[in-house]
C-alpha cells in the first residue's frame, strides 16, 4: 500500500487524520503567534505545513507496517489493520500526541 492510499484508508476509516490535522494546525497557529507579525504565516502556508508534516507521520506508519505484511496489496494491508486494531491504536496515539516547542 502506498502513502496516499493508506492516507485516504486512514480519513476514511478513523480518526487518525482529522486528530493529527488538529492537533498539528493548533501548533503551527501557536508557533506562527509568536513571529513578528509582518513575518506570520498565511492559512494556506499552515496548511501546508501541517500536510507536510502528516506525510512525514504516514511514511512513517506505513515504514512500521510494510514488514508486517507479507503481500502488499491493499485488501491485506486492511486485513492486516483490522485483524491487529492497529487505527484503535493510532487513534489512541494521535489523542495522546503533544507537540513541543523548540527553542
Amino acid at each position: 500500500m502506498d502513502n496516499e492510499t493508506l492516507k485516504n484508508y486512514l480519513e476514511t476509516n478513523s480518526q487518525v487524520v482529522t486528530i493529527f490535522m488538529t492537533k498539528a494546525t493548533d501548533f503551527l497557529n501557536r508557533q506562527n503567534m509568536e513571529r513578528l507579525p509582518a513575518r506570520r504565516f498565511n492559512d494556506a502556508e499552515i496548511n501546508r505545513k501541517a500536510e507536510k508534516m502528516l506525510a512525514s507521520v504516514i511514511d512513517n506508519i506505513r515504514e512500521k507496517i510494510a514488514p508486517h505484511t507479507r503481500d502488499q496489496t491493499t485488501a491485506a494491508w486492511e486485513a492486516f489493520l483490522t485483524e491487529n486494531d492497529v487505527l484503535d491504536e493510532l487513534e489512541l496515539s494521535m489523542s495522546e500526541l503533544t507537540f513541543e516547542q523548540e527553542d
